[in-house]
């Protein structure tokens, strides 16, 4: 069985630096996880038991403390063990989720290390 992991669709400077924490993460974690979008999540949770998961170790990744990964797997009946938000870990102001693509992130690598060992101890 693999834990679960479930991450929100961060956009702009959130969404970049959630990508370079996952990159950091995914080579050390990948055979202990299964990873999720929490959209795909949200309309079929049971694509989780599918692939496995252990249903009671299900952990979300959220960009922002509004915490929307939470809520999507709540609304499909799923209660995550464990929730990791990255205003949790990143000690800056980090600019708010944006739909349109920004050129530009101040995303740092010693930011994304940081998340990327926030989810490695929520694992």
């Amino acid at each position: 069985m693999r834990k679960g992991v479930v991450v929100c669709g961060a956009n702009g400077e959130r969404g970049h630096l959630m990508e370079m924490a996952i990159t950091e993460f995914a080579p050390r974690n990948v055979s202990k996880i299964v990873q999720f979008s929490a959209c795909t999540v949200g309309l079929s949770p049971i694509m989780l038991q599918m692939s496995g998961v252990e249903m009671n170790t299900l952990i979300s990744i959220n960009g922002c403390r509004m915490r929307c990964c939470d809520r999507i797997m709540e609304k499909a009946g799923l209660k995550p063990e464990k929730s990791i938000v990255i205003d949790d870990v990143v000690p800056r102001e980090l600019a708010p989720c944006k739909t349109v693509a920004e050129p530009s992130s101040s995303a740092t690598k010693e930011e994304a290390s940081a998340f990327a060992k926030a989810m490695e101890r929520a694992l």
